[in-house]
């Protein structure tokens, strides 16, 4: 899949649609969240940019690209769209009202008001897709603290990392639990896992 991607802005159309021009002479049409509209216009007009993307195959096989200033936004886009109620226009919608700390907070809160006014979805709907998004977001604390939303992605992309490398899904997680801290960073961690999960590896392999 890809990941990131970098170019020059060439321009962003309304309401969101930014066109990239890679070093390959490829422009690339990618949406944004309306919230970093204007500040990539202003600030980004034939300059370099890198973006976090996500692409989306649509029903009549053509591909859209989506884009994110930041990587947490990225993997919060990917997990709302594994929701059967969210599409990716919603979920973009819901990116450009929130920020993922933010939508956590207002589903810990159950602020169902708030989130009713994100664009295409409204009271009713709201009700409904707060069931889905509190299986998202309300997890077992961990160690008896909730952690911020960049550290529960990190350990989402640790799990990744590692499985594959060909570790079982649940002793992964079992091992990231056991070893994380807060001031881990992504190679930290999985060190620090790998240790825990291969043992009989030679010791200079994880400095």
């Amino acid at each position: 899949m890809f990941y990131a991607i970098k170019g020059f802005v060439r321009t962003v159309n309304p309401p969101n649609k930014l066109l990239l021009q890679t070093q390959s002479f490829l422009t690339w049409e990618i949406l944004l969240p309306l919230n970093i509209v204007e500040l990539i216009r202003n600030n980004f007009l034939e300059k370099e940019i890198e973006l976090y993307i996500v692409p989306i195959i649509r029903k009549n096989e053509y591909v859209e690209l989506y884009g994110f200033l930041e990587k947490e936004e990225r993997e919060l886009f990917l997990k709302l769209n594994t929701i059967s109620k969210i599409g990716p226009k919603l979920a973009l919608n819901m990116l450009s009202v929130f920020s993922p700390e933010t939508l956590r907070r207002l589903i810990l809160e159950k602020n169902i008001q708030e989130l009713a006014k994100v664009p295409g979805i409204g009271p009713k709907r709201a009700e409904k897709l707060y069931l889905e998004l509190k299986n998202l977001f309300i997890k077992t604390p961990f160690k008896g603290i909730t952690l911020p939303v960049e550290k529960e992605m990190l350990l989402e992309e640790a799990k990744g990392c590692l499985i594959s490398l060909g570790f079982n899904s649940r002793e992964i997680e079992k091992i990231l639990y056991k070893v994380f801290t807060e001031d881990d960073t992504l190679d930290t961690l999985i060190k620090k896992a790998l240790k825990e999960l291969a043992p009989k590896l030679k010791e200079e392999t994880f400095k």
